[in-house]
């Protein structure tokens, strides 16, 4: 009983010099990292510190090294010499207690032989060696084109609230997902429904072990997917797409008009971005029918950059033709069919109020533009 007693005090108090440790974090974080990290720490010049991708890693050991020793190539200075290990670690502790989501995934995989005909588990997979293992910058489960195995991923998933949680799995092959120790979800296409599992389940505030274990037939990349969902509907995705290799670019006129379709400060998601090759650019609104702006000696800087990985928004770089704005076609219905480039110009096909309309956006002397229905 004693001993129990102790260690109940023992924890406790661990969780008094993490807050306490974490509330320092949280001073020197707000007087230096603010510049470069910006106030929530969801980046600015700097990297966000709270989404998924961690291109230096997301451990404990990996963000004190990077707070230590900095990131060359970078603005991240070494801070080993400017405060002392004990105030490191006080901004590690305040960083990690700022995270949500799936975090520090190790992804292994497997050759088939020796699953068949067994039920996956954490013990089965243990008890085998995989082919490769590789912790993952991008928190986000995947394959690579053509993976002929089974996959498995472990992960640690932080979770700030308490509540009711269900994962929401696409049944491709078999999948068997564990969380604590437990099996939460169970699925095989090649049995009945009835031997399925999916339970919803309570997760306190803190971190929790995640153990995703997938085979389906070869394809060309990965199609099972799933997520992580609470029942006040927000959720995390633990399945996606490779992010390496995505990197910052500028995108600039070139000899022939194109369409590129990013995320712009201040302009409808369904706004496409017309280059047209005298680097004047127009944003017309395909669910509209409007333009809304124009700019000359035009570009975009495309980001976020996942090497930066920056919160903000791609930019619309250049000089902003005024008295631009205009409304090319009226209806109350609009359905963006297709846009096709033409040389120097650019033809975009909608459906408006059931009929079809063809509109023309073609560049005008070296600073300009012009813009007609067909």
């Amino acid at each position: 009983m004693n001993s129990i007693r102790f260690l109940f005090v023992f924890l406790a108090g661990l969780s008094f010099i993490h807050a306490n440790s974490a509330q320092r974090g949280q001073e020197i974080y707000s007087q230096i990292c603010v510049t470069c990290h910006g106030p929530n720490l969801d980046g600015g010049i700097g990297p966000s510190l709270v989404d998924a991708y961690w291109k230096y890693g997301d451990t404990p050991e990996a963000i004190m090294r990077a707070i230590t020793k900095g990131i060359n190539g970078t603005e991240m200075i070494a801070y080993e010499y400017v405060y002392s290990e004990e105030d490191r670690q006080a901004v590690t502790d305040f960083i990690l207690d700022k995270q949500e989501g799936n975090r520090q995934t190790l992804r292994s995989f497997y050759a088939r032989d020796y699953f068949k005909g067994k039920r996956f588990s954490p013990e089965l997979f243990d008890s085998v060696e995989s082919t490769s293992q590789e912790i993952l910058p991008e928190n986000f489960l995947y394959t690579k084109r053509a993976f002929d195995g089974i996959v498995r991923g472990q992960s640690k998933h932080f979770i700030k609230q308490a509540g009711k949680y269900r994962f929401n799995v696409n049944a491709i092959g078999r999948t068997s997902i564990w969380v604590n120790g437990e099996e939460i979800h169970y699925a095989d296409v090649e049995k009945s429904k009835d031997t399925y599992l999916n339970k919803e389940f309570h997760l306190e505030p803190g971190i929790h072990q995640l153990d995703i274990m997938h085979e389906e037939p070869t394809g060309h990349s990965m199609r099972f997917n799933a997520r992580i969902r609470k029942s006040t509907g927000e959720y995390w995705m633990l399945t996606g797409k490779s992010l390496e290799g995505n990197t910052p670019k500028i995108v600039r006129p070139e000899t022939e008009a194109k369409v590129v379709r990013k995320w712009i400060d201040g302009l409808p998601p369904r706004t496409l971005l017309v280059l047209l090759p005298n680097q004047v650019m127009v944003a017309y609104d395909s669910a509209s029918g409007q333009v809304l702006k124009a700019w000359k000696s035009a570009l975009i800087n495309q980001t976020p950059s996942l090497d930066s990985r920056s919160q903000n928004k791609s930019v619309a770089k250049g000089q902003e033709i005024s008295g631009a704005q205009q409304t090319i076609l009226k209806g109350k219905e609009f359905s963006l069919k297709s846009y096709e480039p033409a040389g120097d110009s650019l033809f975009i096909s909608t459906l408006v109020d059931g009929e079809n309309k063809r509109v023309k956006v073609s560049p005008e002397g070296t600073d300009s533009f012009s813009i007609s229905v067909q």
